[in-house]
């Protein structure tokens, strides 16, 4: 399930990631994604992962989101306790020009925020 997160600058969209991930859940992310590049022009997106548990229709979904959003989403901050994610996100970060995608510890939280907050639009 995805859990919008509050209370970020409002340049920053945040979402939580838990439990089974299912197509409906993109069906809530995607007007969220759609009215902040609306905003702002682009996303940085603050993402916590606590779980990656995605259903086969979750997976298409969150292809066809990524694609759709590929040139307005500039900046990625991974929060998770799984190490192996984090360094799988930066690597993928090499191959998709002009995003930058960082690797945070859960205890690394604030610094991802603020990591977040330096980047430009």
């Amino acid at each position: 399930m995805f859990t919008i997160i509050n209370g970020l600058p409002e340049d920053i969209l945040g979402v939580v990631i838990s439990g089974k991930i299912t197509k409906e859940d993109y069906d809530q992310l995607n007007p969220l994604l759609e009215k902040h590049k609306m905003m702002h022009g682009s996303i940085k997106f603050f993402v916590e992962i606590e779980e990656l548990n995605y259903t086969a229709k979750a997976m298409w979904a969150d292809l066809k989101t990524g694609l759709h959003y590929w040139g307005n989403i500039k900046t990625i901050a991974i929060v998770t306790d799984k190490e192996w994610l984090e360094k799988f996100m930066e690597a993928f970060a090499v191959v998709i020009p002009g995003m930058k995608i960082r690797g945070f510890a859960l205890s690394e939280r604030q610094q991802a925020l603020e990591w977040l907050k330096e980047q430009e639009d």
